[in-house]
């Protein structure tokens, strides 16, 4: 391997960490923020497969105020991202 495909290999691989960082960020934040509602409105729902984001999407009218803001801020935050298609933005709805 040379040094010029060293580089972009690294480069590549700096890249990819740097943009997961926020979404994993953004993720962490809605599971604290939705974590009492999962608790109370999914019980008995085995976390997995997105088990648990379908239930509370399932009781959406009864998720505290604080766990519907986390995700609107998500959704805010990937509709708004670098590279992302304005097709893409719309997505976000499902």
């Amino acid at each position: 391997m040379t040094s010029r495909q060293r580089m972009a290999l690294m480069l590549g691989l700096t890249l990819s960490t740097l943009l997961a960082l926020p979404v994993a960020r953004a993720e962490d934040s809605i599971k604290d923020a939705c974590k009492q509602d999962a608790q109370t409105l999914c019980k008995g729902i085995k976390p997995g497969g997105g088990r648990i984001a379908a239930c509370l999407k399932e009781h959406k009218d009864e998720v505290s105020a604080e766990c519907k803001e986390a995700v609107k801020e998500h959704r805010g935050e990937r509709r708004h991202r670098p590279g992302r298609k304005a097709s893409d933005a719309g997505s976000d709805s499902n």
